[in-house]
């Protein structure tokens, strides 16, 4: 792993994410991480395990925040008990958390050449 959790509570400083849940989105931030930088990480400097701390915390924080949301609910009106719903696509929340994931990557792999996708 890039980071674990003693780098992502020490180092990082990070307090959102719970021991028990961090591998899980470290790891995908990771393979986030290697994509973009298109054929992985060669050395796993400070910059890039500060990217996989940012990318899980961003991932976890947008999980939690729609987690008590009812699914395909778009409005409700307590006055007169009207619902109305939404077609619910699935694969939205990815998406979303897939671009949270990759601005704080962006973030934190800002002016280390890691982003560069031209020609060396």
């Amino acid at each position: 792993m890039f980071a674990n959790y003693s780098y992502y509570t020490d180092s990082w400083a990070g307090t959102l994410i719970p021991a028990q849940e961090f591998n899980s989105y470290a790891r995908k931030a990771e393979r986030l991480i290697n994509y973009i930088v298109s054929g992985g990480v060669k050395e796993v400097t400070e910059p890039v395990k500060n990217a996989v701390c940012a990318a899980a915390e961003a991932a976890y924080e947008l999980r939690k925040s729609v987690e008590n949301i009812p699914q395909g609910i778009k409005s409700e009106n307590t006055d007169g008990y009207s619902v109305t719903y939404k077609d619910y696509n699935p694969d939205e929340l990815t998406d979303m958390e897939r671009r949270a994931m990759f601005n704080a990557i962006r973030q934190e792999l800002y002016n280390t050449g890691l982003l560069y996708q031209g020609v060396r």
